[in-house]
């Protein structure tokens, strides 16, 4: 068990027979310090539970999130000895994880060549959801990871009960145990909540060797950089500020001859996390146990496509010369691609106003401030000036700057990120790094013993959960500076107020007041359409083949939209006004709402072609290019602005050999003026466009790559 920070055992000695005291501790001072430490172990413990209780309160009408399904299934296929060929884009702790937990009779379907994600994610959405019980799955993963999280929630309880005191520790599980974002995020198989909880092992174990430089605190950073590596790709700009700092306090400690001893455990760090990833992956570099990498996409391909050069190179480099497994640098290369450099999106509602070309600099701290409850959020606030405090111990001071650089690395590396759509759950390492700050409010008020101070203290926390505890959907909660959750797609479009978690609400409207009906289902709702089919929902298409003729795009029915759609989008000509006139809002859902009714939209037509299109493609390997251009001349004509049907149909009249064609449609996308480009994006177009001009042989010139590809 780990002692408190400052607390040892009473030195007050043992009486011997001959009267003399031998130096140590008195036996009542013994049992007294056991005691307080497995008192101090039970109510850590106690919080946890609090927090999976909390959790289950919130999450309970929850459906599995879009992503979910994709992590199941790769992860039951990696522990049965599958290989890590299926979902790549995720490091394997979490996946492993829940995989072997599964029960025998999941059915896994036989490997097949899978070609880019689309098609990936059809096919573990059809080994879940068609061979399989979905239900009893979801609910033995919500165990796993209420088990896993709660793991991790006690680890990081002990070490900042060893760094900052009990009551430091205390406080800081009563932030994650309250707050809802949390709370959404403890059953499911996501690697948002492990990277954040990892991330924070890491950083109190990395203040504990700053502070004292013993071998265990070295051997202890390795582990948790090695967990947080294998967690999520996104850990490496939290450690990298690890890293760093603890080079810089290393140097200091050549002034007293003990910089040699300090670069040699560093040394040891880095060589344990690296170690600890290898293992994940069973110590191989490629992803199949016979050599292969049967990959959606092949790495030179995943690689090449990046715009960074930097990452580029690195990762070339990294992969040519196998320091890191295949499948790593695989998952690596995505990240970059989706989450640094953005993918194409040029739009972005920040706080209730629309942003074009890069996201504004101050995307993330809104999104922070929105979603963390106000009580919360004023407890951290209160929390900061504590940091400046001289009178905290070294393992405190050195703990809490910890925290500070891993937390302030991964907020810089979001801020110069393009990748806001995640919403918060990108940022989570930011609220466990807020939580350890808050924490220090409780542990003030204890030190001060002032019953006024920890009354308030005590108050700040009960405002928080009796705020938030009558949420019914923790993942969507948004605090009362957006109008609470109801109004809060009015200031944010992003994964943190909705992730597909709706279905089983869904399902059960449609079986009461549409199966009835004979009339179909119209969902433009991210919920899987494999889940929708399994289910036997009456959902149909808008668009079911590329000989649709239905050009007015006049459909009857129930319609399902999120309650964004029920703003006006003047840049994809959308009123809702007209949209919704001939409809009735039977049902709202929380983020979704249900109408019945007509509607008569080209547009809406049009964007459904440009999905057949795309399946077409790259899911059903078609090459039809004359059919594809024609039908995505129709969609262009509609919606001028839509990037991934603008670049299809360029690429189609490239493949056909028609040059001046193939460098309108990519010009059109320039030259539209509905939805500005994302800068990088426009770049890369005017570079495509000179090479496709100035090429002697159309036939040797790539096609551009889908910026909206996954």
């Amino acid at each position: 068990m780990l002692p408190p920070a400052g607390h040892g055992v009473a030195e007050a000695g043992v009486e011997l027979l001959d009267g003399r005291r031998a130096a140590g501790p008195a036996l009542a001072d013994v049992m007294d310090t056991a005691t307080r430490r497995w008192a101090g172990f039970g109510l850590l413990l106690l919080l946890a539970l609090l927090a999976i209780a909390r959790s289950a309160v919130g999450t309970r009408l929850d459906s599995f999130t879009v992503d979910e399904p994709w992590h199941i299934v790769a992860g039951t296929t990696y522990a049965r000895g599958g290989g890590f060929q299926l979902n790549p884009e995720h490091p394997p702790l979490v996946k492993l994880w829940v995989g072997a937990v599964m029960p025998g009779s999941l059915r896994l379907r036989p490997p097949k060549a899978l070609r880019e994600k689309a098609q990936e994610r059809d096919w573990v959405e059809e080994t879940l959801f068609y061979d399989n019980d979905a239900g009893t799955i979801q609910q033995r993963a919500r165990l796993a990871m209420w088990a896993f999280h709660g793991l991790l929630l006690v680890t990081l309880g002990l070490l900042l009960w060893r760094a900052f005191g009990l009551p430091w520790a205390v406080g800081s599980l009563l932030f994650l145990a309250i707050d809802p974002t949390v709370a959404a995020h403890l059953p499911v198989v996501m690697t948002d909540l492990p990277l954040a909880l990892a991330l924070a092992i890491a950083a109190i174990a990395a203040g504990l060797l700053a502070a004292t430089w013993q071998w265990r605190w070295a051997v202890a950073l390795g582990l948790a950089m090695g967990i947080a590596l294998a967690t999520k790709h996104s850990a490496l700009a939290g450690l990298a500020g690890l890293g760093l700092g603890l080079l810089l306090v290393a140097q200091l400690g050549w002034r007293r001859g003990e910089g040699r001893k300090r670069h040699a455990q560093l040394g040891c760090v880095a060589l344990l996390a690296v170690l600890v990833l290898w293992s994940h992956y069973g110590f191989r570099f490629h992803a199949g146990s016979d050599g292969s990498d049967a990959f959606n996409r092949p790495i030179a391909a995943k690689i090449g496509e990046l715009h960074l050069l930097h990452w580029r190179d690195g990762l070339s480099f990294a992969d040519a010369h196998q320091l890191l497994p295949r499948a790593y640098l695989w998952g690596l290369a995505d990240t970059v691609r989706t989450g640094v450099e953005g993918r194409g999106i040029g739009m972005h509602l920040v706080w209730g106003k629309l942003y074009y070309g890069d996201p504004p600099w101050f995307s993330w701290p809104a999104i922070l401030a929105a979603k963390l409850p106000l009580a919360l959020l004023a407890m951290l606030l209160a929390g900061l000036p504590l940091l400046a405090r001289r009178a905290l111990p070294a393992s405190a001071r050195w703990s809490a700057a910890a925290i500070v650089l891993a937390c302030g690395f991964h907020m810089a590396a979001l801020v110069g990120s393009n990748g806001i759509w995640g919403g918060v759950r990108h940022a989570m390492p930011v609220i466990a790094g807020a939580s350890v700050l808050a924490g220090g409010v409780l542990a003030w008020a204890w030190q001060r013993r002032s019953r006024p101070a920890l009354a308030a203290v005590a108050a700040l926390y009960l405002a928080a959960f009796a705020m938030t505890i009558r949420e019914p959907r923790a993942w969507e909660y948004h605090n009362e500076l957006v109008g609470g959750t109801r109004e809060a797609y009015r200031y944010f479009q992003n994964e943190g107020i909705d992730l597909g978690q709706r279905f089983h609400e869904l399902r059960a409207f449609h079986d009461r007041h549409i199966a009835g009906s004979g009339e179909p289902l119209y969902v433009d709702y991210w919920v899987g359409e494999e889940q929708m089919r399994a289910a036997k929902l009456s959902h149909r298409r808008r668009v079911e083949s590329l000989q649709d003729t239905n050009v007015a795009g006049h459909y009857r029915g129930w319609f399902v939209y999120p309650m964004v759609e029920t703003l006006p989008w003047p840049q994809w000509d959308w009123d809702p006004k007209v949209v919704f006139k001939d409809m009735r809002l039977v049902a709202r859902l929380g983020y979704i709402g249900i109408w019945h009714g007509e509607m008569t939209r080209p547009q809406t037509r049009a964007s459904a072609l440009a999905n057949e299109v795309g399946e077409y493609i790259y899911q059903r390997n078609g090459d039809d290019w004359a059919l594809v251009a024609a039908r995505l001349e129709e969609v262009m004509a509609q919606l001028p602005g839509k990037v991934d049907a603008g670049v299809e149909l360029g690429n189609a009249w490239l493949r056909l050999g028609e040059r001046d064609k193939a460098v309108r449609a990519y010009m059109g996308l320039l030259e539209q003026e509905k939805v500005p480009l994302a800068p990088d994006l426009a770049a890369e177009l005017r570079r495509h466009i000179g090479v496709v001009r100035s090429a002697p042989d159309l036939a040797k010139v790539e096609p551009l790559r889908n910026p909206w590809l996954e």
